[in-house]
Order: structure tokens, then C-alpha cells, then sequence
């Protein structure tokens, strides 16, 4: 044999044994990993992918296999797992739970793989609900609903307490369908009508069908919407949330994209860690729909640990696209003794805080906190009021109409790499501590873009933020239309009225650094209530086109601070806005001694 042909021969010989290795080698990894887990695969309980036929008993059939494995070794993870292909599921199919059919209840070791699947949902439906589930994994999904859980059309007639819509035959209509929120949009850019547009909550009391696919929409006042906009008819706002994470831990969701749901996109309350990656809140593409979800992108309440947003995307939300705060302020209406005290929330929502929690007291007339209080126990009154009772005696500053924040559930958060677009409302509110937001992008939101904030004026929603970081970011085209706020990044407190505190403090330790801003009806950067900021190499381009108070009339404006250092931005008063009175503004209430403003150009 020649030396030529031998070193073929060799050649040969290691490559097919390197290619022989190579499959054993991963047919003993699948087979390992597999042992690692349990699957149950949805197709072997009657879930056909593409048949058009309806999957949600057999979906909810496996899940309960699921919940039934009682052999798994330690460490062992079951595996709820679809094919790929589209799959049907109805409301009003589970016997217990009509509207939540997919339920995973106290599970460690959990993992949705949806093989890339789609779950087609019909009706009002809330489609994944977890509780008190330890490291749970869902990948690979998306969600979808066959008809939207809103109408959109032309309005064509408006009268005394009413309008007519000409509802697209996209959106089948019959008369009767509740609209819960209502919005014009422009037909030109398919928006949100801009400057004038009008958003509307809680005012529909029917809707009747005048004409073949025509709803006339009854309000309780006279909204002045004009005939020849598009009306965006919002039939389910909230609750009906497309996964829910209540008291979990360790979560993962990725690759997961949801095209619309009536409520959320994620909901995580009291949860501990939680990942989002490359997970899309967005309108079926192609489909030219005007709405994904229709309240917000995410929600987080009372969570702790880390909350981690990665590579994600958000657009066309009827809400905020990541909201995330430690909960709800409780007011104090009764105090019953010198650790006892029963408290409400304004909108009736139920708030408890478990033993052990600690509690920061504030006043609402500058909620400056003054004291903590750690928690013994507390239980739900029979009027649904909330009796706390606390370790220790409560300060005698202690007084009728304060409010408690719960200091106990607070995460740190770090966003990156995700981009918001088109939807109503706010791109992030920060209402934690500890959180960074870098390399986001932000465009055509109707109001700010973020949002670092508390408030006791609506919502309570609480807490007040500390060492909050705003770098690297990108804003265009925000705040352009109604619901207004003063500041495409703003840094603030409301009070009763939507007054502002008087006094430095309720922020603290914010950076606010090497943004870009361009284009805002208000203003670029709006600071109050802050001890502790870093204003630095921004730019701020057209901003004040139409401001809608004073506060936003100036690129930056900054009141009621101290300790405020201001460096290396660039924003000109010919580079802003026909409303932009001023480049940089120090309003009311400023410790203006304890500021470092230079190198700035234009101010």
C-alpha cells in the first residue's frame, strides 16, 4: 500500500470514527438529559397540532398527569411538552376554572417546552397560571387568539352620548360586546391620535348593532370624538393576563412571543427571580393589528431578588410596557392600639403583608419616610380591610391617613437590550431599588418613556426609588399625545392633585447618563423630590413642541433637589420644540448650593 493511500485510509478511518463517536456520544446525552426529566407530550393525551379540532381538555388532561407524577427523583424535572404546529383552546372548557384552563400548581422543577408551538385561544381566557412553583422554565411558545379581544373601525357618526364605529370585518361584531376602554387612532400612521386624541376608561355602558358589522357605542359623557379617525374598542382590559407567576421562584421564560391576550403579557407577584429573554409582546405580523396586549407588557408586584429583562421586545401594548414596583401603599384609616392598625387601598384592592415584612411609614402630604416597622402578622377584616399587627410599639408620629410600603419586597431589576414601540401609555416604570436600565430603545410611546416614580394619587403604587441608573438609551417620538406626563425620562412623586412634594428626599441616587433624546411634546428630563442625581452626557433634540404645563416647558428641568450634578449634556433652544422656553430650568424648591452644573453646551 502506498504511503499516499494509507494516509487516505487513516484519514477515512478517523473521520468515520470521530463521526461514530460523535453520534454516541449524543444519542448518550439526549438520552441523559431525558432521564433528567419527565415529559409528558401533550399528543399522547389527544392534542393534535394543525387538526383545527379544539385541544383544551387534552391539554388540561396531560397537565394533570403532570401534577400526578409522584415518582420523580430528586432534582428531577417534569416536562410538559407540545409539538410544533397550531393548537385551539375555548374558554369555559374547564369544569373548576372556565377561564384559567392551563393551571401549575406548587411544582418544582417545571419546564413548558412548546417546541414551537401556537395556542390559538377563543373567548376571555387567562391561559397560564402558576402558584407557588420553584424553577420553572417556559420556552419556545407563542400565543395568539383567533378573533382579538378588541374591534377596531372607522368612526362614521357621532351624536349626543354616543358614536358610530364601521368595525373592520376583520373584527366579527354582533351587538351587545362590552368596551371596557376606548381610543381614536389615525388612520394615515396607525396611532394614537396625536395631541388631541382622546382615551377613555370605564364610560361604555352598552354597545348596540345599528347595521350589518356597525356598532353605535353609548358613553356617559360627551367625549367629543370626531367622525373620520379610527376608534380602537378595547372589550377586556385586565385580569385576563397570558402567564401569571403568584409566590414562584427561579422562573425562565424564553423565546416566547404573545400576539394578543385581554389583560397582560406576564404578570410576576411576590415571585423570587425571574428572567425574561427574547420574550415579544407584539402584534401577529401581517395581520395589520393595532393592539397586542391590551393592558401592559409586564407587570411586576411585590417581587424580590432579581428581576432580569433581556433582548425583549414590546409593541402596541394597550399599557406600559414593563411596570415594576413593590406593591401598593397601604393607607392607615384606623389605628387600634400602639401596634395595631387597619388599613385600605383606594380602589379596594387587598393588600397584606406576610410576618416578617418590614414596613416604611410615610406621610402623604411629602412622603418622606420617617420610620420601619417589622410585621407580626395580618389577616383580612370581613369588610375586606387589612388589620395589621406589628413586632413593635409604632412611633408616636404615627397618624391617621399615612401610608405603609412594604420594604420587604423589593427587587433589583436590570433591563437591557430591549425595544419598545407604538404602544399607549409609558415604556417602564421603576418603582424599586437597585435597577439599571441600559442600551433600550424607545419609540412612539404615547406618554414617557421611563418612568422613575411613586405616587398617592390614583393607583398607590409604591415604592419610592432608590439607585435607579438610565444609561445608554435611545428615545424617539415619546410623549406625544394623551395621557400626558411631564418628561420623556422623569424622576418624580404626585402627591394629592398631582401636586409635587415641597421637599428633597422621597428619590434618591438616581444616574441619568448618556441618553438620546429627540422629539417630545414635554420635556426631555424632569426631576422633583430627589436627593442624590447625575444628569450627564445626554442629548436633547426637539422636545417642548406643545408642553402641557409649566414644568414642561425646558429641556431639563429640575425642582425640589439637592445634591444635583449636572455635566457634559448638550441640548440647544434652537434644537427644541416651538414650546421650549428654556434650555435648563431650577424650579421651586431646589438646595441649589449643593448643585454642580458645568461643561454643558447650549444651556
Amino acid at each position: 500500500m502506498s504511503g499516499k493511500y494509507r494516509g487516505i485510509c487513516v484519514l477515512f478511518n478517523t473521520v468515520f470514527l470521530g463521526v461514530v463517536l460523535a453520534g454516541a456520544w449524543e444519542a448518550i446525552g439526549e438520552e441523559t438529559i431525558m432521564s433528567a426529566k419527565r415529559v409528558v407530550d401533550v399528543t399522547e393525551y389527544g392534542a393534535t397540532p394543525d387538526d383545527g379540532k379544539d385541544d383544551t381538555q387534552a391539554i388540561i388532561d396531560a397537565i394533570e398527569a403532570l401534577h400526578a407524577l409522584d415518582d420523580l427523583e430528586p432534582g428531577q424535572t417534569r416536562m410538559l411538552h407540545f409539538s410544533e404546529g397550531d393548537y385551539h383552546i375555548s374558554e369555559g372548557v374547564h369544569p373548576e376554572h372556565p377561564r384559567q384552563p392551563f393551571r401549575f400548581l406548587e411544582l418544582e422543577n417545571l419546564e413548558i417546552d412548546g417546541g414551537g408551538a401556537r395556542l390559538l385561544f377563543s373567548g376571555v381566557v387567562a391561559p397560564f397560571i402558576f402558584y407557588r412553583c420553584e424553577t420553572v422554565t417556559v420556552k419556545d411558545l407563542t400565543i395568539d387568539w383567533v378573533r382579538p379581544p378588541y374591534s377596531a373601525g372607522e368612526i362614521i357618526n357621532t351624536g349626543d352620548k354616543y358614536f358610530d364605529v364601521a368595525v373592520f370585518d376583520r373584527y366579527p361584531v354582533e351587538g351587545g360586546e362590552p368596551v371596557v376602554a376606548f381610543q381614536d387612532f389615525d388612520p394615515e400612521t396607525r396611532l394614537p391620535l396625536r395631541d388631541v386624541g382622546r382615551d377613555v376608561y370605564y364610560s361604555v355602558p352598552e354597545t348596540e348593532l345599528i347595521a350589518p358589522q356597525t356598532l353605535r357605542v353609548h358613553t356617559n359623557f360627551d367625549t367629543g370624538i370626531e367622525s373620520g379617525y379610527w376608534a380602537v374598542l378595547r372589550h377586556q382590559v385586565y385580569s385576563y393576563n397570558a402567564f401569571m407567576f403568584s409566590r414562584c421562584q427561579d422562573v425562565h421564560v424564553h423565546d416566547v412571543t404573545v400576539h394578543s391576550t385581554p389583560g397582560m403579557g406576564l404578570v410576576a407577584d411576590t415571585t423570587h427571580n425571574i428572567t425574561l429573554e427574547r420574550f415579544h409582546v407584539a402584534p401577529t405580523p401581517g395581520e395589520e393589528r393595532l393592539v397586542s396586549a391590551t393592558a401592559d407588557g409586564t407587570h411586576f408586584s411585590g417581587c424580590t431578588g432579581l428581576i432580569r429583562i433581556d433582548d425583549c421586545r414590546f409593541d402596541r401594548m394597550g399599557d406600559d410596557a414593563v411596570n415594576i414596583k413593590t406593591g401598593l401603599y397601604l393607607i392607615i384609616e384606623e389605628i387600634v392600639d400602639e401596634r395595631t392598625v387597619i388599613g385600605h387601598h383606594p380602589l379596594g384592592f387587598q393588600i397584606l403583608p406576610d410576618p416578617g415584612d418590614v414596613m416604611e411609614l410615610s406621610p402623604t402630604d411629602t412622603l418622606l419616610s420617617y420610620a420601619e416597622a417589622v410585621v407580626a402578622s395580618s389577616h383580612r377584616e370581613e369588610d375586606l380591610r387589612s388589620r395589621v399587627v406589628f413586632e413593635e410599639p409604632l412611633p408616636e408620629t404615627l397618624a391617621e391617613g399615612h401610608v405603609l410600603g412594604n420594604v420587604s419586597r423589593v427587587a433589583r431589576a436590570h433591563i437591557s437590550n430591549t425595544h419598545v414601540t407604538n404602544n399607549r401609555a409609558r415604556g417602564f416604570l421603576i418603582q424599586t431599588r437597585d435597577a439599571l436600565v441600559e442600551d433600550c430603545s424607545f419609540e412612539k410611546t404615547t406618554t414617557s418613556g421611563i418612568f422613575v416614580m411613586t405616587e398617592v394619587v390614583h393607583f398607590y403604587e409604591s415604592i419610592a426609588p432608590h439607585d435607579i441608573v438610565v444609561r445608554n438609551n435611545t428615545f424617539k417620538n415619546c410623549g406625544y399625545t394623551n395621557p400626558q406626563a411631564e418628561g420623556v425620562i422623569q424622576v418624580y412623586a404626585y402627591l394629592k392633585d398631582f401636586a409635587f412634594p415641597p421637599e428633597p428626599g422621597v428619590i434618591r441616587n438616581i444616574t441619568i447618563e448618556n441618553n438620546r433624546i429627540q422629539g417630545a411634546n414635554n420635556a426631555g428630563i424632569f426631576v422633583t423630590s430627589t436627593d442624590g442625581i447625575k444628569i450627564m452626557d445626554n442629548v436633547i433634540e426637539d422636545v417642548c413642541r406643545r408642553p402641557h404645563r409649566p414644568e414642561a416647558n425646558s429641556a431639563i428641568y429640575v425642582m425640589s433637589t439637592r445634591n444635583a450634578e449636572i455635566r457634559g449634556n448638550t441640548a440647544r433652544l434652537e434644537d427644541q420644540g416651538a414650546g421650549c422656553e428654556a434650555v435648563f430650568t431650577l424650579g421651586p424648591g431646589n438646595e441649589e448650593d449643593s448643585f454642580v452644573i458645568s461643561d454643558n453646551t447650549g444651556f
